[in-house]
């Protein structure tokens, strides 16, 4: 109960008026790789490792890097994500997408450091609910 106490306040940092439920934790859980950062007994920062199995191989997604705005400044998003890289080659993941507003700045300027290139792509969504 306490992950998902500290997972939600993380999320309402950054994106209002969102929140997940315990029968969602416990799927998100079985079905990916969701990495905390703590001090002491409390989260500080997440990021999400989704493996995606294809046709063309092995791929991951990486999601929601999140640190609590006290927590940041401090090379620590940097930390969690070699963090998250180290996990995907242990899971012979081959390649590692993610994506980022462009007015992220930080965070943008972070994924070119750890080695990430932008892609030129159409990339399109649609909303099911």
């Amino acid at each position: 109960k306490k992950a998902l106490a500290d997972l939600n306040k993380l999320l309402l940092q950054w994106k209002k008026g969102c929140k997940i439920g315990s029968n969602y934790f416990k799927k998100l859980i079985k079905k990916s790789h969701v990495i905390g950062l703590y001090d002491g007994d409390s989260i500080v920062g997440t990021v999400t490792l989704i493996e995606l199995h294809k046709l063309s191989g092995v791929k991951g997604s990486i999601e929601h890097l999140i640190l609590d705005e006290k927590y940041r400044g401090r090379g620590l998003g940097k930390k969690i994500m070699k963090y998250a890289i180290n996990l995907a080659k242990k899971l012979k993941i081959q390649t590692l997408f993610l994506t980022c507003e462009p007015n992220r700045l930080v965070a943008n300027k972070l994924y070119q450091r750890l080695g990430f290139k932008v892609k030129k792509t159409n990339y399109y969504f649609k909303n099911l609910e």
